[in-house]
Order: C-alpha cells, then structure tokens, then sequence
C-alpha cells in the first residue's frame, strides 16, 4: 500500500500536508503523533469517508482514492473506528453476518445461511466473543464492543486493517485480550496492519515501524527504538527544552 502527496484541506486549515509513506504486505505499523497530527484525518481519507484535496492511496497498484468506503471495502482494506458502531437492533452474531454477506467479492459463499453463520461463529472465537452470540449488541460491555468492531471489520476478509484507537478505553485485562485478538487475526490471515494509537507503549510492543504525525506532516519513521531516541518527536510530544 502506498500513500502518495496526501494532502486534505478546510479552506485555510491543512490537516494533511503531502504526506507520504509506504506500508508492505504483513507489517504491522503504527501511526502516533499529539492531539490534531492528522491521524484520524488520515484513516478517513484511506477509507473514503472524505476526499482528499489531491494525493493518492494505492493498494495493490490499483488507487483507491476518491472511491466510496463500500468499493474499498471491496478492494481490500477496511477499519475499525474508536466510537464503535454495531447494529443495536441485531444480535452479536448477525452484526458479523451484514459484514460477511456484503464483503469481498472474492468471499466463496457456499452453504447458504447455515455456513454464513459458521464463518460469522469462527470470527466471534477469534476475537475472544463466543459469550453469547444471540443476544443483542446492547447487552455487551465496552470491551465486548470493541471485540465485536474487530469482528465486523474481519468478517470482509481484508488484506489491510485500519485499526484506530482500539484500546481506547479499556482495563489492562480488556487491552490484553484484544491485543491477543489482534494478534491472532493478523497470523492467521496474514493481514496488514495500519494502527492509529494514543498508547505508545502498545504500539512500541506490536508494531515492526512506526510513523510519526505532527501537523499534518511526517515527522519521523523508523522502528520503534529509533522513535523512542528521535529527538524530533521527544519535542513533538513533550516540547523544546
């Protein structure tokens, strides 16, 4: 995936400025930087939850920019979002079930609704959510939501994963378990992973590299060590002196 000149303004405002990096198949990378970096603007323009004012996203040498978040979808690439989202009216295991009837288009769905349900049940125990799949999303607590968004995202086979703010939240036990969830998912579906994070210390702990934001602009990359000792990013976050 390349992310190329992005840039996204609001008349006089520059959220993102040319920014440009590349993310390769199975990395896991995580996006850091001080309240109004541009991170979340970053995923909605990924995502195609807003335009960019030029700049593209491509993945897999196709661009997805200026496409709608279903066609991304379709592409290959989905997120999580911080305010989880589900259905509240649908139960946990139908919530995945909208996620793997209107995925991919590559998704073989052979076996009608009871293999649907199969798939939709192997996802909830992948992330840790086999607790009570039939009853509805209102009952779950907020680490069980969390778990549930994974799911959702999952359930459209992506090959890149937008994941923002997930521990947000959490107790140390909720963060723990769905970091594992994380884990699991990325091993046994070879995902690519795009973190936005306010908890360095997690994505220091899951991530092989690291962008740093700062208004808009890439301020650092590099593994986690070399961010952690970047002086740059040190003032980024705490200020000169």
């Amino acid at each position: 995936m390349v992310v190329d000149k992005l840039t996204k303004r609001y008349g006089g405002l520059v959220a993102l400025d040319g920014l440009t990096f590349q993310v390769d198949q199975g990395e896991t990378v995580g996006v850091i930087g001080p309240n109004g970096a541009g991170k979340t603007t970053l995923f909605d323009l990924m995502t195609g939850f807003q335009r960019p004012t030029s700049g593209t996203v491509t993945l897999d040498g196709r661009e997805t920019t200026g496409r709608s978040p279903n066609q991304i979808v379709q592409r290959g690439m989905n997120r999580t979002f911080q305010i989880v989202r589900p259905f509240k009216d649908l139960t946990v295991v139908e919530n995945v079930l909208v996620g793997l009837i209107q995925g991919k288009g590559r998704l073989i769905r052979k076996g009608g609704s009871e293999e649907l349900t199969k798939q939709a049940m192997d996802l909830l125990q992948l992330v840790g959510l086999l607790r009570a799949p039939f009853s509805l999303t209102r009952s779950l607590s907020h680490g069980e939501l969390k778990k549930l968004e994974l799911a959702r995202a999952l359930s459209t086979f992506p090959e890149v994963l937008l994941v923002d703010e997930v521990f947000s939240g959490l107790s140390a036990q909720e963060t723990q378990e769905l970091s594992d969830a994380l884990a699991r998912a990325k091993a046994s579906r070879n995902l690519t992973l795009l973190m936005v994070e306010h908890r360095v210390s997690k994505v220091v702990q899951m991530a092989n590299r690291m962008l740093v934001l700062d208004h808009g602009k890439l301020l650092s990359q590099g593994t986690p060590q070399e961010i952690l000792s970047d002086q740059k990013v040190l003032e980024a976050y705490l200020g000169k002196g």
